[in-house]
C-alpha cells in the first residue's frame, strides 16, 4: 500500500509522525494498553461466581424481605466466616447454585443499597458488576500514576503496574470475587491523586467514602493529621460524619448494633487461608496450629472436590495487646516519616508503604488488599535507580505471582503439607517491598519538579 502512494504524500506522513510529541503518544498507548487489558479481564473472568457480591445482594434481599435478622452471621466464639443460616436453602431454591457463599461483613447502609437491586437476577447482576470493576481497576492504575508522576515513561508504568495487578492473586481473586476491596482501593488511590494535584476537599471525601465500605481506610487520616493537611482532615471528618449518620437513619440503630458485635468479634479472631495476607494469620499457622479450629464449608465445588475449609481461633487477650502496640507504633512511625517529607515523597512511596504496613497489621486481611501497593511498585524502578529497584521487583512480584501460586497450592496437595506456602510466600513477597519503599524514602535525590507541568 506504501508503495502506491506518492513519495511526497509518503514524506508528509512521516514528517507528521516524527513531530508529534512523545509524552502524548506515550499518553495514548498507555490508554490503550489499559483499555485492552480491562477488556481482556472482563472476558477472562466473565461469568464470575462473585461470592463477594453475593454477600451484599443477599444481605438486601434478606433486609427486603423483612428479615433483619439473616443479614449478619450469628455471633459465635471465634469468627467462622459461615454466611446465616437461611442463605444456603435461598440459593440452592432459587438458582440451584451450590458454591460458596459468604458472609456480609459492612455496615448496614450497604445492605440497605443491596435492598434496591434485589429485583434483579443475581447474575445478570454479576456481570455488571464485573464489568464495572474491571474499569475502576484499570481506572487506579492510571491514577497511581497521575499521584506518583515519575520519569518512568507513562505505558512502562501502566505495564509494570498491571503485571503486579493482574499477574498474580492480588488482581485476579478480587475480579472473580467481585470484591468491594476494588472500589475502596480506587477511593485510597484518588485520594492520593487528589491530595497531590491540591485537591484535599475530595481527597478527604473520598477517603471518607473509602472508610464506610471497610473501617481500616481511617487509619489513612492519621496521614493527613501528620502532614498538617487540615482541609483533608476536616472533609474526612465531616463526610464520614455525614454518611454514618445516613446510615444510621436509613438502616437504623439495630443493624449497626449487629454490625459492630460482627467488627468487635473479628477484632478478637485470626483467620487462616492460603489467602489470608497478615502477620497475625502467619503466626497463627506456625504457632498456634494445635489451637486452630477446622471450618468446613458446606459448598459443593464439583464431582471428587472437597469442600471448602479453614482455620480459625480466638486471639488471647495478650496476642491482641501486642498486636495494638504494633499497629499504633507503625502508624506513629509513618507519621513521623510523612511530616517530613516531600508532596511527591509522600505520594509515590509513603501511602504505599502504609498501605502494605496497614494490611499487614489487620486483624484479617486479604491478597486484594494490596491493589494499592501493586499500583504504585513501578515507582521503585524511579526512586532506586540501576539493580537495586530491579531486584526487588523482580522478586518480591516472583514470590507472589499467579505461577508461584499454582506451584506451592500443587505442592502442598502432592505432598500433603499443612502449611500455607502461599500465605508465607506471599507476605515475605510484601516486607520485600515494603523495604524497597523504605530504601526510597532515603533517597532524596527526587525532586518535584519534573513533570510538574504536565499536571497544573
Amino acid at each position: 500500500m506504501l508503495q502506491s502512494l506518492p513519495i511526497r504524500y509518503l514524506g508528509r506522513i512521516i514528517r507528521h509522525r516524527g513531530s508529534f510529541p512523545m509524552k502524548q503518544r506515550q499518553s495514548r498507548l498507555a490508554h490503550m494498553f489499559s483499555g485492552a487489558v480491562v477488556i481482556l479481564s472482563f472476558l477472562a473472568f466473565v461469568p464470575t461466581y462473585s461470592g463477594d457480591l453475593m454477600a451484599s445482594w443477599l444481605a438486601g434481599h434478606f433486609l427486603e424481605i423483612g428479615r433483619p435478622d439473616q443479614v449478619y452471621p450469628a455471633l459465635t466464639p471465634q469468627f467462622q466466616m459461615l454466611p446465616p443460616s437461611q442463605w444456603r436453602a435461598f440459593m440452592l431454591e432459587t438458582y440451584h447454585y451450590k458454591g460458596p457463599i459468604f458472609p456480609f461483613l459492612y455496615p448496614p447502609i450497604w445492605a440497605k443499597l443491596g435492598q434496591l437491586f434485589t429485583h434483579l437476577d443475581f447474575w445478570k447482576l454479576s456481570v455488571l458488576a464485573l464489568a464495572g470493576n474491571c474499569i475502576l481497576l484499570g481506572a487506579t492504575l492510571h491514577l497511581a500514576w497521575r499521584a506518583s508522576r515519575p520519569r518512568t515513561g507513562q505505558l512502562a508504568y501502566i505495564f509494570l503496574a498491571a503485571l503486579f495487578l493482574y499477574g498474580s492473586t492480588i488482581g485476579q481473586t478480587a475480579l472473580l470475587e467481585n470484591q468491594p476491596q476494588i472500589l475502596v482501593s480506587f477511593l485510597v488511590v484518588l485520594t492520593i491523586e487528589r491530595q497531590r494535584a491540591n485537591a484535599p476537599v475530595l481527597a478527604g471525601t473520598a477517603l471518607a467514602l473509602a472508610a464506610a465500605i471497610k473501617i481500616y481506610p481511617a487509619l489513612f487520616a492519621f496521614l493527613f493529621l501528620a502532614g498538617r493537611q487540615w482541609k483533608a482532615l476536616a472533609s474526612f471528618l465531616i463526610a464520614g460524619a455525614a454518611l454514618a449518620g445516613a446510615s444510621i437513619l436509613w438502616a437504623g440503630w439495630p443493624l449497626h448494633a449487629l454490625f459492630l458485635e460482627q467488627v468487635r468479634l473479628i477484632s478478637r479472631s485470626v483467620l487462616v487461608t492460603g489467602l489470608t495476607i497478615n502477620l497475625d494469620s502467619l503466626y497463627a499457622q506456625i504457632f498456634q496450629h494445635d489451637n486452630l479450629i477446622r471450618i468446613t464449608s458446606d459448598a459443593i465445588l464439583g464431582p471428587g472436590k472437597p469442600s471448602p475449609h479453614w482455620d480459625t481461633m480466638a486471639r488471647p487477650v495478650m496476642w491482641r495487646l501486642i498486636s495494638m502496640a504494633a499497629l499504633v507504633g507503625t502508624t506513629g512511625l509513618l507519621m513521623a516519616a510523612y511530616a517530613r517529607a516531600s508532596a511527591g515523597m509522600r505520594a509515590r512511596i509513603i501511602w504505599p508503604l502504609a498501605s502494605i504496613a496497614m494490611a499487614l497489621l489487620l486483624p484479617i486481611s486479604w491478597a486484594y488488599y494490596f491493589i494499592p501497593a501493586a499500583c504504585f511498585a513501578p515507582n521503585l524502578l524511579d526512586r532506586l535507580p540501576g539493580w537495586p529497584g530491579k531486584i526487588i521487583l523482580s522478586v518480591s512480584f516472583a514470590l507472589h505471582s499467579w505461577p508461584t501460586f499454582v506451584f506451592l497450592i500443587g505442592l502442598e496437595k502432592t505432598h500433603g503439607i499443612t502449611v500455607h506456602l502461599y500465605q508465607i510466600s506471599f507476605i515475605i513477597s510484601m516486607i520485600i517491598l515494603a523495604g524497597g519503599f523504605v530504601l526510597a524514602m532515603r533517597n532524596k535525590s527526587a525532586d518535584d519538579a519534573q513533570s510538574r507541568f504536565l499536571f497544573r
